[in-house]
C-alpha cells in the first residue's frame, strides 16, 4: 500500500513526518494513503508498487 511518503506532495521533515502540500500542515508519513482526508494521493514519479511484479528493461 502506498504511504504518504510516497506522495508527489509530501516533503519529509524527519523520518517519521513531513508536510503535505495539498493540505498544508504535518502528516505521518505512514499514512496510509486511502486515509489522505483531501484524497489528493498523487504517486512520485517512478512510483512502482510491489504487487505489479513488473520489471523495466
Amino acid at each position: 500500500m502506498p504511504t504518504c511518503q510516497d506522495c508527489r506532495f509530501y516533503t519529509a521533515i524527519d523520518e517519521i513526518k513531513g508536510e503535505c502540500f495539498s493540505l498544508g500542515f504535518e502528516v505521518h508519513g505512514k499514512t496510509d494513503s486511502k486515509k489522505c482526508p483531501e484524497r489528493a494521493f498523487r504517486p512520485n514519479k517512478g512510483h512502482k508498487s510491489k504487487k505489479s511484479g513488473a520489471h523495466s528493461y
